[in-house]
Formats: structure tokens, C-alpha cells, sequence
């Protein structure tokens, strides 16, 4: 099974932590100007935190990714500003941040949040420039205090603008084909999944699906839960076969299951047992209840029955079963369609109950 969306955004989250952690205790090795700041990165790494725990609570919708998005950003940016824009090799964390974001918000909301991530590293390196912010002013004593010069501000704001919303694009739109294809993939598989388990014809669930039910519901059977099991089979289904052809016994079959599922609850089964047999699954229901619902579904049988041949319509001959706790798949089916061939011999278009 692939990585659900909620795993994704976990697993993005937690790049954080992994890389706010160690830069934690490298930056003020490195940088150590940068020690009366590092509370922001502690800061940084408390919300991290705390995000993780709402993501794994729930909380991983679209705002809050982008609200995370927007603090990645602040303090990525001041954090480049104090050991330098256009010196220090962090500026390449942008793109991390940026294909992280995709990942998590999408193709748009990504390359949103890229744009703006390019946007606050232009206004720091200009304002470097012009002077209205001072350069590094904790990185090494090189460049610490010497502005960047035109060409090389126009130069890496270029680079970092360009670069950054290209890759955060081109990425995100090969994350957005890879999620239409897995959607794509899922429906086919609920699709082929869903046939596997249905007769072909009718759309009625097949005899494997029935017996996995039957299975089912015998053992609540053993846990004092009631079941019914409704067997029928069709008078005269022949005589439209031979006299109107297969194609209209076809149609007649798939009108009789279309009244079979309108008759039933969503919480009962009705199946395709074979040829013109079918069986209703009844959790949770007696004998009178049953017997009701047998006697309504043979009045729909019937009544379908006329619209093909009013003079002699094709009829269901109904067996109903009440389960035992000592019955298994077979002796309940059994017992079903022992009841349905006694209504069939008592001249059929009837219910009959067996104990």
C-alpha cells in the first residue's frame, strides 16, 4: 500500500525536526555571533513540534501547511540574513523547504509559498544592497559588514528566484501526475475489486461473495444474532428464453435483480446463485420478518414478470430459511432451497418457510 496523504505530510514535518536539530548545534559552532539568536531556532523547533503532534492527532489540512509554509520561510530568511545572502551556501535550503511545501500543499499552494520564499530572499539581498540591513552581521569576519555589490546581488537574487520556483514547479507538477495516476490506479482497483464480487449480468454480489457473508453471519448467529436466508427461483424463465430470446431473458434477469436490491435493505445481500436463482442474506431478521419481506419481493418478481409476458409471466418460487446456531453454509442453503422446490411443486409464484 503506497503513503497515505496524512503519512506524507508526517514524514515532510519531520524533515524539520531532523535538520532544525542539528543546525541547533552546528550553527553557533560554526557562526558563533549567531548564539544570542539562536533562541529563534528554538522557537522554530518547539512549533515543529507541536505541529507534528497535530498532524498526527488530524490537524493536516491545507491552512495549516500553509501557515507552516509562511514560518519555514521567516526564519529560513533571517537566519540567511545574519551569516549572509549571497555568501553563505544555506541559501540552498530554499529549495529543500520548497519541494518539501509541494509535497504537502500541492502544486499550487507549493509554488505559492516558492514565490514568496523568493520574494523575502530578493528584499533581504536589495536591502543588504542598498544598506538599509547590514550584511551577515553574524557571519565570519570576511564578509561580515562588506555588502553584496550590484552584480552580485542581481546575480544570486536571479539564480535563487529563477531556480527555486522552476524546480518547485517542474516538482510539483511530476507529484501531481504521480497522485492523478495513484487515483487513477485506486479506482481501477476498487472497480476490479468491486467485479470480482459481482455477477456479471445482474451486478448482484457472485455465489464467492455469498458465501463469505453467509460465513460471516453464521458466526453472529452463534452470538444470539437472528438470520434469514431467502431462496428463489423463477417459474416459466425458460419460456421467455426460448420464445423471446436470451437477450430479452437477459434483460428480464437484470430487472428481477433491480427489484431484488429496491425490495432489500443496504444491510442485506442479494446474490446471483446461478442461472435463474438467487438468494437474499437477512442479518438480524425472525421469521415473520422474513416471511414479509419474501412475500414483497415475490409480488415485485412478479409484477416484473408482466411487463414481459402478461399472459404468462414468470414468477418466483420463494424458500425461506431461519438459521440455527449448529447450521453451516451448506445445511442452511440446503434447507432454503428444499422450501423454495416445495413452492415451485405447489405451483410455484409462492413463499414457503421451512424450520
Amino acid at each position: 500500500m503506497g503513503i497515505t496523504h496524512p503519512q506524507l505530510t508526517f514524514r515532510a514535518g519531520l524533515a524539520r525536526l531532523f535538520l532544525g536539530g542539528p543546525a541547533l548545534v552546528l550553527l553557533p559552532l560554526l557562526f558563533p555571533r549567531t548564539r544570542p539568536h539562536i533562541w529563534v531556532l528554538a522557537v522554530y523547533l518547539v512549533v515543529a513540534g507541536i505541529e507534528q503532534v497535530l498532524i498526527a492527532r488530524g490537524f493536516a489540512g491545507r491552512k495549516r501547511s500553509f501557515v507552516a509554509g509562511l514560518v519555514d520561510l521567516f526564519v529560513l530568511t533571517y537566519l540567511i540574513h545574519l551569516i549572509g545572502s549571497t555568501t553563505s551556501v544555506f541559501a540552498a535550503m530554499y529549495f529543500l523547504v520548497g519541494i518539501l511545501n509541494v509535497l504537502v500543499v500541492g502544486l499550487r499552494v507549493g509554488v505559492g509559498l516558492a514565490v514568496l520564499n523568493a520574494v523575502a530572499y530578493d528584499s533581504t539581498v536589495w536591502a543588504e544592497w542598498s544598506g538599509r540591513l547590514s550584511f551577515a552581521p553574524d557571519g565570519p569576519d570576511l564578509t561580515r559588514g562588506i555588502p553584496p555589490t550590484f552584480e552580485a546581488a542581481l546575480a544570486a537574487t536571479s539564480l535563487v528566484t529563477v531556480l527555486l520556483v522552476a524546480s518547485t514547479t517542474v516538482v510539483g507538477m511530476l507529484v501531481h501526475a504521480v497522485r492523478k495516476h495513484e487515483r487513477e490506479l485506486m479506482a481501477a482497483n476498487t472497480r476490479l475489486d468491486d467485479l470480482s464480487q459481482r455477477d456479471p449480468l445482474t451486478g448482484l454480489f457472485n455465489r464467492r461473495q455469498l458465501f463469505a457473508r453467509l460465513e460471516h453471519e453464521l458466526a453472529r448467529v452463534k452470538r444470539d444474532h437472528a438470520l434469514a436466508v431467502v431462496m428463489l427461483d423463477l417459474d416459466r424463465f425458460k419460456h421467455i428464453n426460448d420464445g423471446q430470446g436470451h437477450l430479452r431473458g437477459d434483460l428480464l434477469l437484470k430487472e428481477i435483480a433491480g427489484a431484488l436490491s429496491a425490495a432489500t435493505r443496504t444491510v442485506d445481500l442479494a446474490a446471483r446463485y446461478g442461472g435463474d436463482e438467487f438468494m437474499l442474506v437477512l442479518p438480524d431478521t425472525g421469521s415473520a420478518d422474513a416471511h414479509v419481506v419474501a412475500e414483497r419481493i415475490t409480488s415485485a418478481v412478479r409484477a416484473v414478470g408482466a411487463k414481459f409476458d402478461a399472459q404468462r409471466p414468470v414468477t418466483a418460487s420463494v424458500g425461506v430459511a431461519i438459521a440455527h446456531t449448529d447450521d453451516s453454509i451448506a445445511s442452511i442453503i440446503r434447507r432454503a432451497d428444499e422450501a423454495a422446490y416445495r413452492a415451485k411443486k405447489s405451483g410455484g409464484d409462492r413463499v414457503d418457510e421451512t424450520a
